[in-house]
């Protein structure tokens, strides 16, 4: 072998181990944060998409379904909440941003894949969860987001918690207790109506019967749960925005009614939040 050929030789062993290499994952890499499972179906209408874990994404098979939704769930890595009697396991992200980026991307590779409509869905911790999801990827644009018996502002939902609270320790323990970083991690107003103006439809339902206000302190119910962020999009949207409120037992708003929500006919009483102006006292736990 020629000198010349023997180099032209080495030149493309050395170009082939390093296309190997970068093809082949780095071991240094940093393991995923978001744990995504896709329910496809024949010729969906769209893309339905949850977080939160196996227990959310089991109350949103049926409705899935029903609607001929592919469903697509996201799990945070650390969750271990992963079937029946194994609750004491849970640790869901509130709101960390490497699994939202990570659930983000594969809700949009997904919705590529299938086409048709993107709706994403959440009732009470999946509510938070799908909507700091969009606020803080409100390129995503899905078409409707909806979020159901939850609230938007981490901040109220640890203050209305004692310390010893198993969820209060999640929150602790997942987020920190610097007021600052559980704003962070909250559905902030910025990034809401950054999506809006993308194109998604909100829809916000909560209930203010004595059973949510007894479950959780207030903390779904209360005017800083969802109604004060909500004021806030229609202040950046200069525009108001409309909210539904019931009287149901908590979740049921979107086990018996998640089609209407869907199809734009939301149970309870239509509130109107109008910038600067006051939230209306019926609308919200006392």
């Amino acid at each position: 072998m020629t000198p010349a050929l023997r180099a032209t030789v080495l030149a493309v062993a050395v170009a082939a181990v390093g296309a190997l290499e970068a093809a082949r994952p780095s071991a240094a890499a940093a393991p995923r944060l978001a744990v995504t499972t896709v329910h496809r179906i024949a010729a969906p209408r769209g893309v339905l998409a949850t977080s939160g874990g196996w227990p959310y994404c089991e109350q949103v098979r049926a409705l899935a379904q029903r609607l001929r939704y592919t469903l697509v769930c996201g799990r945070y890595a650390l969750d271990g909440y992963t079937g029946p009697g194994l609750r004491g396991r849970r640790h869901v992200d509130w709101g960390n941003p490497g699994y939202l980026a990570e659930l983000a991307a594969d809700i949009a590779r997904e919705h590529r894949r299938a086409g048709g409509r993107l709706v994403v869905v959440g009732v009470s911790y999946s509510g938070f969860g799908v909507a700091t999801l969009v606020a803080h990827h409100p390129e995503l644009a899905p078409d409707q987001l909806v979020v159901v018996d939850s609230y938007l502002d981490l901040v109220t939902r640890r203050r209305r918690l004692p310390d010893t609270h198993e969820t209060a320790r999640e929150i602790d323990q997942e987020a920190g207790t610097i007021v600052a970083s559980l704003r962070q991690r909250s559905a902030g107003a910025a990034g809401l109506g950054a999506a809006v103006r993308a194109g998604t439809r909100i829809t916000v339902v909560w209930s203010i019967s004595e059973h949510e206000r007894r479950l959780f302190h207030g903390a779904t119910c209360g005017i800083d749960a969802s109604a004060r962020t909500m004021q806030r999009v229609a202040e950046r949207l200069r525009r108001p925005v409309a909210v539904w409120v019931t009287r149901t037992r908590h979740g049921v708003n979107l086990w018996r009614y998640g089609a209407r929500i869907l199809g734009g006919r939301p149970p309870g009483t239509r509130f109107v939040l109008r910038p600067h102006r006051p939230i209306p006292p019926a609308a919200v736990c006392p």
